[in-house]
């Protein structure tokens, strides 16, 4: 009888694992075949897949509805699959609801949080649009903050695009060389925290 049960667990688990190898698979079929401007092949696998709950499938079906590629552009549904794959710890889903917060200055504390945990996780452009708004701030919600913006933009920028050093270096032309130099020290300390849902804090006590 254990020997059965036994051997039923193992066939379950390899079931699922299995399920998440194939839909980590479908999922990179996907984001190829939306490079290539294959929207109806994408739509058909992601579709499915974002339904099920898998948070990289709802991230790119949102990115479809959001831009109009190849379905009617549909922002609401968009923000509804960013929003379920945030809530799973999903830096792309969490960067697309703290973004829009930012830039619309819109719901600001929800979207600053959302923003924070992408960068956390190493989200490059969440790094890159936190870093400046801590270098210009936002009147009456966030103030003007040189450090944070010296550490964010750096992360931002380490082997990435021209465009990406161009902020850095065009922000610290506002900043003195204190600032860039403590701003340097916490880009250095840090490390990324992957999966960190909208419910939790990072571990660590950086700005």
């Amino acid at each position: 009888m254990r020997s059965w049960m036994r051997r039923l667990s193992l066939c379950a688990l390899a079931a699922l694992f299995l399920a998440g190898r194939c839909s980590a698979s479908d999922v990179a079929s996907a984001r190829e075949a939306l490079k290539k401007g294959n929207y109806a092949t994408a739509f058909k696998t992601l579709a499915p897949l974002a339904k099920q709950g898998k948070p990289e499938a709802q991230v790119l079906l949102g990115r479809m509805y959001l831009m109009g590629y190849g379905v009617l552009k549909d922002p609401a549904e968009a923000y509804e699959l960013f929003n379920a794959a945030a809530a799973k710890g999903n830096a792309d889903g969490e960067f697309y609801i703290g973004a829009r917060a930012v830039l619309t200055h819109v719901g600001l504390a929800t979207g600053l949080k959302y923003l924070r945990l992408s960068a956390e996780q190493g989200n490059q452009d969440a790094q890159l649009l936190l870093g400046q708004t801590y270098s210009t701030g936002i009147k009456g919600a966030v103030p003007r903050d040189p450090v944070k913006a010296e550490m964010w933009l750096r992360l931002a920028a380490k082997n990435n695009l021209p465009f990406y050093k161009a902020q850095l270096e065009g922000a610290e032309r506002q900043m003195t060389p204190e600032q860039v130099a403590q701003g340097k020290a916490l880009a250095a300390a840090w490390k990324p925290q992957h999966g960190l849902r909208p419910d939790t804090k990072p571990r660590s006590t950086r700005p």
